[in-house]
């Protein structure tokens, strides 16, 4: 009975020491964990602080690229108002380009209009000119007529005035012969009225 007490209080004893090691290593390993939770703690608040100073690095760079962002849109911005005011004034520009270009193309077949109006009336002038030639050349033939024609009239003038000079000196002479020839028969008429008339001749003797 006293071997089984024994035993028993050796089994007591041997449990009652177990469960006291048990709780020292319970009590070592909550140590353990506490000084590694403590450890964890003091790393996580250092990562915590560096990670708020990598936020607030995060966060100054946000927003410094918010501004940049803001500042590049603001340069977008003005660069779509450069390319859409060159764009309207390429558009006037080729608009400009197309009217003078009409204008260009309208002036150039007045142009071609007036070079070809132009060698016609050349065309028209040189056969004027050769017209106007053979006319002059007509006229100087006709007016060389003419001279000859006025130089022959002028030849027959003096000719004719020089025999009418003449027709009246033998007219004058004429005159004085008829007045000549009239006094002499005058003079005879006188002479016979005052000569006695002859006798008259015997008659003959049968």
């Amino acid at each position: 009975m006293s071997a089984q007490d024994n035993d028993g209080g050796a089994r007591s004893d041997s449990a009652a020491a177990s469960t006291s090691a048990l709780k020292w290593a319970v009590i070592a390993i909550l140590a353990l964990v506490a000084i590694y939770g403590w450890q964890q703690k003091t790393s996580a608040e250092g990562e915590l602080t560096a990670l708020k100073g990598e936020v607030a690095s995060l966060r100054k760079a946000v927003d410094d690229a918010a501004e940049v962002r803001k500042s590049s849109q603001d340069e977008i911005d003005r660069l779509k108002a450069a390319v859409s005011d060159a764009q309207r004034q390429v558009d006037e520009g080729k608009a400009d380009v197309s009217t003078a270009m009409s204008k260009v193309s309208e002036l150039d077949n007045k142009a071609s209009a007036l070079t070809k109006e132009n060698d016609d009336l050349k065309a028209k002038l040189a056969g004027a000119q050769e017209e106007m030639k053979a006319k002059l050349a007509a006229a100087n033939d006709e007016t060389n007529k003419a001279k000859a024609s006025l130089d022959a009239a002028n030849k027959a003038k003096s000719d004719a005035e020089a025999a009418a000079n003449a027709l009246r000196e033998e007219i004058d002479s004429l005159k004085s012969q008829v007045s000549q020839l009239q006094k002499d028969l005058q003079d005879a008429k006188s002479a016979a009225a005052q000569t006695p008339a002859p006798a008259a001749p015997a008659a003959p003797t049968p």
